[in-house]
């Protein structure tokens, strides 16, 4: 299997941190969409490295991971790691 990194947006908090440790998955970044000056604003977006056989199937690992909350967040993408 090959390694995805896998970036979404929206808040993780330390529940759906332990559900991705527990799975194997490993946040890299969680950074602020958007930043004026000291002002961070906007859903984070958050970067997991993950292992699966295609893009799609790590977007369905990490979004399984986090059921049911997987609804709160959005902009889903996977890239080669």
């Amino acid at each position: 299997m090959a390694g995805f990194a896998v970036s979404f947006k929206g808040v993780l908090f330390k529940l759906h941190l332990e559900r991705l440790e527990d799975a194997g998955i490993a946040l890299q970044s969680s950074e602020p969409a958007m930043q004026i000056g000291s002002i961070k604003m906007g859903e984070p977006i958050n970067t997991v490295l993950v292992d699966a056989d295609s893009e799609e199937n790590a977007i369905a690992t990490v979004r399984a991971k986090l059921t049911p909350d997987d609804v709160n967040f959005s902009s889903w993408d996977a890239d080669p790691a």
